[in-house]
């Protein structure tokens, strides 16, 4: 129908083409090329503007004609056309009710898009500006100043991207900032990238009293928050630093007396203090999610006082040690912590050491201890300053039912290491082995895993032990041996699922002692699995 090209000529005017042209590209159907800095308009967009023009043409009282019904098959008579009403040019999308308008500038997306719309007539002049929700995106920090000089307060959403560039001082984004908490953003979202990283000069962030909701993700810029003021209606804040400094929490959240959910993250950032610790107090919080890879190497550190916390998630990925001081958290119900440490600080004997710990909690639930345990490198052959025992014990939250262990072997003897494993927590009532062998090779010969075989004749107390799966098993015989102490140890074990290595055949001899020692244990079910077909014994 005709109203489809108006409408598209309508959208030109603004400097929005319909489609997917980008600037420079010809188009076909207008014979010409937009010029770099118009904005397409998605098919969605013109879709919606072409039913408003639809509607607006029946509420008018003209009618629209339907084409004709194709002629049926085989039939020579052809049903003569019906005469479509002319266009007669009128403008009917400018005469939709204001908030009927407002709500379409809205779906545009882009409130630099809508903008533009402001060349269609005076009807459309400066429209854009009574928009509740505004996005600025690809401008600069100028630009978005005083585009933000003309909106009128209480917006129920801002959205602010730009990229710093080098003329643009930390002063100028303050600025900025200001402006934007003169229009009481219901909800705030701020992507900010500087043009260099690790800048040391922040920039101050204001107090946005009416804001609810506070997303904030920085790329080599940081900031400070205002001397004065506080986040009076602040439920929910999510902060992001990327390469450059973390934010004092402990300056912050005390303005936040209403904060429910925080989320901290940081990717290969610099924590604002020597000492690397991060302090969470409040009487208010709810959820927490921390998520850390700090570029230090001091020990990482994390106290949480929170009285009405429920939920929690600590992720830290540090070069040295992780603990946390203090945990006063009486209302928790749902916990993860979990670290990766980049150097050898816990370990067992001279061959093993802990890359991975998670802890997993949940209230009237099994708590599950995770470990990825690692074959020392010939390079760093010496003690760690904790074993893996003395490390669990510095948990706040070190009771366990579930044991995951994942090792990578390197051709070691691992019975020494599990017997040390199962001793931490002999309440355990399940456990779960995945056997990782990057490397198909013997250890050497004065190489201690083995601890002279005395493990082999052990038994410990294993009064709860129920189920045991084992994944990449070898059939080896230090493999088979740590089976028969598992059986030994385990009275009401009523589990066991193997599941062979893609180097071990079932028919292979080892394969042979274990399906004996499952015979001799019938009372314990037990499943072996092949790599490519399940197979059960």
């Amino acid at each position: 129908i005709s109203h489809k090209n108006k409408i598209k000529r309508f959208l030109g005017k603004a400097g929005i083409l319909t489609g997917t042209l980008a600037a420079g590209e010809p188009c076909r159907r207008h014979r010409r090329t937009p010029p770099a800095g118009y904005i397409p308009a998605s098919d969605d967009q013109v879709g919606l503007l072409l039913k408003l023009a639809m509607a607006m043409q029946l509420r008018s009282g003209r009618r629209l004609v339907s084409p004709p019904p194709p002629a049926p098959r085989g039939d020579l008579r052809r049903g003569r056309p019906r005469r479509i009403q002319e266009d007669d040019g009128e403008d009917r999308i400018s005469g939709l009710p204001e908030e009927l308008v407002l709500d379409i500038l809205g779906r545009f997306g882009s409130t630099r898009q809508a903008a533009r719309t402001s060349a269609l007539s005076r009807r459309w002049r400066d429209l854009w500006t009574e928009l509740r929700v505004l996005d600025f995106g690809g401008l600069d920090g100028e630009a978005v100043e005083t585009a933000l000089a003309r909106v009128r307060p209480n917006l129920n959403r801002l959205k602010i991207r730009f990229y710093m560039e080098q003329n643009i001082t930390h002063a100028r984004i303050t600025s900025l900032l200001r402006a934007a908490d003169r229009l009481a953003p219901a909800e705030l979202d701020l992507d900010l990238e500087g043009c260099s990283a690790f800048d040391d000069v922040p920039f101050e962030l204001p107090c946005f009293g009416r804001a609810t909701s506070i997303v904030v993700f920085l790329r080599g810029l940081y900031f400070t928050v205002a001397p004065a003021g506080e986040f009076s209606s602040l439920e929910h804040l999510d902060l992001t630093f990327d390469r450059c400094h973390i934010t004092d929490l402990t300056a912050l959240i005390p303005r936040c007396p209403r904060l429910r959910k925080l989320s901290v993250r940081s990717f290969h950032a610099w924590a604002s203090t020597n000492t690397n610790k991060i302090a969470v107090e409040s009487t208010s919080l709810e959820e927490l999610l921390l998520s850390m890879h700090v570029n230090t190497y001091g020990p990482a550190d994390v106290a949480i006082v929170a009285p009405e916390l429920r939920k929690f998630s600590v992720s830290y990925m540090v070069h040295n040690s992780f603990t946390v001081s203090q945990l006063s958290v009486p209302k928790l119900e749902e916990s993860i912590l979990e670290y990766t440490l980049g150097t050898i600080g816990v370990g067992f004997g001279y061959t093993w050491w802990l890359q991975h710990l998670r802890m997993e909690t949940q209230c009237n639930a099994r708590k599950v201890l995770s470990l990825m345990i690692l074959p020392k490198n010939v390079l760093y052959n010496h003690l760690a300053s904790r074993s893996f025992a003395q490390e669990v014990a510095l948990l706040p939250v070190n009771q366990f039912s579930v044991l995951e262990l994942s090792i990578t072997t390197g051709g070691h003897v691992f019975g020494p290491l599990l017997l040390h494993l199962l001793q931490i927590r002999t309440s355990l009532q399940r456990l779960k082995l995945v056997l990782k062998k990057k490397i198909y090779t013997k250890c050497s010969e004065n190489c201690d895993c083995d601890e002279d075989g005395n493990w082999r004749n052990e038994q410990i107390s294993l009064p709860d032990l129920q189920d045991v799966e084992i994944q990449g098993f070898d059939a080896d015989d230090d493999e088979v041996a740590f089976l028969q102490l598992v059986f030994r140890s385990a009275p009401i074990l009523k589990r066991m699922d193997v599941q062979l290595s893609d180097q071990t055949s079932p028919s292979d001899e080892g394969c042979q002692k274990l399906c004996s020692i499952f015979e001799e244990n019938a009372s314990v079910k037990c499943n072996v699995y092949d790599q490519s077909v399940e197979k059960t014994t």
